[in-house]
């Protein structure tokens, strides 16, 4: 094959890639209208007799975090108990918990390779029996009143076995919050396919038949809950619906130091359960990046059609416009800084051996 053949097909190639990420992101464009068209799914009429238990470990207190438990208090779902998790009864949570009334446990220590969150867990669903669906809370989420509603209705499909939800972050301070509020983008994209679909622990509900006595032995022994919860339904091929309409607001005042080891940890934790996550996200964030580099070259040395390329890119920045119009003016300049916090999220993640929770220092290898 000649040089000429060669660049042709190089061409060809590049043309072929523009193409298939056009109507990839294209796609991506419509489940996210498809969601916001149908964000809210469930319906007052229907039958919600199922029982649920939700349970908030705490540790200290939390921004707004007495709003936030009220809001979990005040669901308009008649058949729940809200029920607290603290390590020790002169947690600066109790009083918040008492002058709540809300009923609050301590936790027992099961393992001590688990992290603070997963033995309050633990506590809760071997102190407290006989519901169907277990709900967990983190103590810094708004949620809204139908929220639990939202959570128990994807259970109407028998072949459902746990719920999840993710965040929408709202920057309540300077660049890194607002960096971390366009950050959540990515996890609301994952949520939205079924293959990538993942459990996340602020805000998410299973069976209690999920976990039978070896799974709950596992997951007792666990650092991450909701990554835990994540391979138990997939060692059982269980399936997880995601609940767009009960994504809860978390304020967010992240400095830089406090945004990248929270962006650590996620990444750390996450390559620890699934390794081939470590390979797929170091994988897509370097070949963001190598992409608009070559489209930049390409366009500026062999010509202005090679801006094209460019078109998945938009079509990416409308995608994150629609989730949020109004972050439009952040999201282009983010969007160019984003694949690189990214790419360092993960490379960091991959060479932690501990993660820091809350004060506690946790061993993931």
């Amino acid at each position: 094959m000649g040089r000429v053949e060669r660049v042709f097909f190089l061409h060809l190639i590049i043309y072929l890639a523009i193409f298939l990420l056009t109507v990839f992101l294209s796609l991506r464009i419509y489940l996210t209208l498809y969601w916001k068209k149908n964000y809210y799914r469930s319906s007052t009429d229907e039958p919600h007799d199922l029982s649920a238990i939700v349970i908030v470990p705490c540790r200290g207190i939390d921004h707004e975090m007495e709003a936030n438990l009220r809001s979990l208090q005040e669901q308009d779902y008649g058949n729940f108990h809200l029920v607290a998790v603290i390590d020790f009864p002169d947690d600066p949570a109790s009083s918040v918990l008492s002058g709540l009334k809300i009923e609050t446990l301590i936790t027992e220590r099961y393992s001590s390779a688990s992290s603070g969150k997963v033995m309050a867990i633990t506590t809760a669903i071997r102190k407290k029996k006989g519901y169907d669906i277990i709900v967990i809370a983190d103590s810094d989420i708004m949620v809204p009143h139908y929220w639990l509603r939202e959570m128990i209705h994807p259970f109407l499909n028998s072949n459902v076995s746990a719920v999840s939800t993710y965040p929408r972050f709202q920057a309540d301070g300077g660049f890194w919050a607002k960096v971390k509020e366009i950050w959540g983008y990515m996890g609301t994209t994952l949520m939205e396919f079924r293959p990538t679909r993942f459990i996340w622990g602020g805000s998410a509900a299973f069976r209690r038949s999920l976990l039978d006595d070896a799974s709950l032995e596992y997951f007792a022994s666990a650092v991450s809950d909701d990554a835990a919860i994540t391979k138990i339904c997939r060692d059982k091929r269980a399936r997880i619906a995601y609940a767009p309409a009960a994504s809860p607001r978390i304020k967010v005042s992240d400095d830089r130091r406090a945004f990248l080891a929270w962006a650590e940890r996620q990444m750390a934790v996450s390559i620890v359960f699934d390794r081939n996550a470590l390979f797929a996200a170091v994988g897509i964030y370097a070949g963001v990046i190598v992409y608009l580099a070559m489209i930049t070259y390409l366009s500026i040395f062999y010509g202005y059609l090679y801006m094209l390329g460019l078109v998945p890119y938009v079509l990416n920045l409308l995608n994150s416009v629609i989730r949020t119009p109004k972050n439009a003016l952040w999201i282009v300049p983010m969007s160019l800084f984003l694949p690189f916090v990214y790419l360092y999220n993960v490379i960091a993640g991959a060479r932690s051996h501990e993660i820091r929770w809350r004060g506690v220092s946790y061993k993931i290898r």
